[in-house]
């Protein structure tokens, strides 16, 4: 599909919004912070990989996996671990085109064991850190989409990806376990009419919030 072009037919309900400095600078140091924190479990996570790979066949294959999405309009790589096994996630590209991960994740069958784990804690997500280090996304914003218009349902839905750059995690997702849980074009809608009035200090105390919620969620083994 021809992103740009498709993009270049969109009139937005209104401009899109770029991120303050005060938080591409927390974006960046929270980022390293993290890489440092999780660094041990980052170790884990490969040995867990490399020792399923040698016990089953069908699970070896790349550590990383990329997937094309949509950040502020425009496509990029998003990097995940892999999660699938290289049988199942080529038979469905060679059947549909492309990978559709969410149809994958409906069968155990298509994941390897540890990629089972990882996305039940979230951890699959976890190479996306490089994203925001490179500036493709930010800790916090709305979840980037793999499809071009066709989000939820309103204008709100359809055109907020192409408001603000993806990010890690978003209020939605910190709130996905909740019984009270927001529709999540409402809630990033909403985020992002806050980060456009609001000043940097604001936006990052915000964010501080979200991530704390998400990492409750998380380790509630809710996944995002």
């Amino acid at each position: 599909m021809d992103y740009i072009a498709e993009i270049a037919k969109i009139k937005l309900p209104f401009a899109p919004v770029d991120l303050p400095f005060a938080k591409r600078v927390f974006d960046v140091i929270l980022s390293f912070f993290i890489l440092v924190i999780l660094s041990p479990l980052i170790v884990v996570i490969l040995v867990l990989f490399y020792i399923e790979e040698i016990f089953s066949a069908s699970s070896r294959g790349p550590l990383f996996y990329k997937e094309t999405r949509i950040s502020k309009g425009l496509p990029f790589q998003v990097f995940k671990f892999r999660i699938f096994k290289t049988t199942a996630s080529a038979g469905y590209l060679k059947q549909h085109g492309f990978i559709q991960t969410k149809e994958l994740e409906g069968d155990n069958k298509n994941m390897t064991l540890t990629g089972r784990l990882l996305k039940q804690i979230y951890m699959d997500e976890l190479p996306q850190i490089y994203n925001v280090l490179k500036g493709d996304m930010t800790l916090v914003g709305p979840r980037p989409s793999n499809e071009v218009v066709t989000y939820e349902d309103g204008i709100a839905g359809r055109f907020q990806r192409f408001l603000f750059v993806g990010g890690l995690t978003g209020p939605f997702q910190a709130q996905k376990d909740s019984p009270t849980k927001p529709v999540q074009s409402e809630a990033d809608i909403e985020y992002i009419l806050f980060c456009k009035n609001n000043p940097g200090w604001k936006i990052i105390l915000k964010d501080l919030h979200i991530i704390g919620q998400t990492i409750f969620t998380v380790l509630r083994a809710k996944g995002i």
